[in-house]
């Protein structure tokens, strides 16, 4: 694995390329291949001055992952298709089956996989369904995406469900952060210091969460004392039906990943 090419330069294309240079092998070399500027201001210059516009950059890479959005992708593989070689692809592209980028023309070992943006400080939580790779192909593959967060191998069926918990999952908890933040400055907080506050807040108790077995259920009432400030602020939440409309949602979210798959 000396050589990765990333195709496609949004902002999970520049999260895998963060990941993957936290602590990078000095063996290893990276092109970007790009479809448009339209991404431009998220990238260094130094990283977009060697930028290739051109697919047919992906020659003799040992990785090809293809980071672009589900609109895109048949027209992408359709241009990449002659220069893939022996090269594993590794696709994020939400909605996209295994049989769908077969049928696409990909031939050689393949790696659906969904990540999050959190890959750009090694703390994505990628799920990985593997297709035509050897053992020791896979070893190395679940070690290369490992660089940016701890890695799942799930049954493909599993693949939509774990887009709307997972890949779209970040979402959720930027969404929660905001209306804390905004929460606090209604009551006078500054903005600034409640976002440290609470995002620590949310990493605590999701260190807990992980490392119990115990029903959530059980935490939430050892913190809401009977009439006390928690309970107060469950029984607003309850009233707004939330626990269900996040359940709902990500029921939207996985549907929608189905549809992708079958219109694109």
């Amino acid at each position: 694995m000396q050589r990765v090419a990333i195709v496609g330069s949004g902002h999970l294309a520049h999260a895998l390329w963060e990941g993957w240079h936290l602590n990078p092998l000095p063996s290893r070399s990276f092109s970007l291949v790009a479809r448009s500027d339209a991404h431009r201001y998220l990238w260094d210059d130094a990283v977009w001055q060697s930028v290739s516009y051109n697919p047919a950059t992906v020659e003799g890479a040992d990785v090809v992952v293809v980071t672009v959005k589900p609109k895109d992708a048949a027209a992408t593989v359709a241009q990449l298709r002659p220069y893939l070689g022996e090269a594993v692809v590794v696709s994020p592209i939400a909605g996209w089956s295994i049989a769908k980028l077969r049928a696409s023309g990909i031939r050689g070992p393949l790696v659906r996989i969904m990540p999050n943006v959190c890959a750009a400080i090694g703390a994505s939580t990628t799920l990985a369904t593997f297709d035509g790779c050897d053992a020791a192909q896979q070893e190395a593959l679940e070690a290369f995406l490992g660089e940016c967060g701890p890695v799942t191998v799930v049954e493909e069926s599993l693949m939509d469900p774990y887009t709307a918990l997972v890949g779209s999952g970040p979402a959720y908890i930027f969404l929660l952060l905001e209306a804390l933040i905004a929460g606090g400055e209604r009551l006078g907080a500054d903005a600034g210091r409640t976002r440290q506050l609470v995002s620590s807040m949310v990493e605590g108790a999701a260190r807990l969460a992980r490392r119990s077995d115990e029903p959530l259920s059980d935490w939430i009432g050892q913190v809401a004392s009977p009439g006390g400030t928690t309970e107060a602020l469950l029984n607003v939440l309850n009233q707004a039906r939330w626990p269900h409309l996040i359940q709902d949602a990500i029921v939207a979210a996985s549907l929608r990943a189905q549809e992708l798959g079958v219109q694109t």
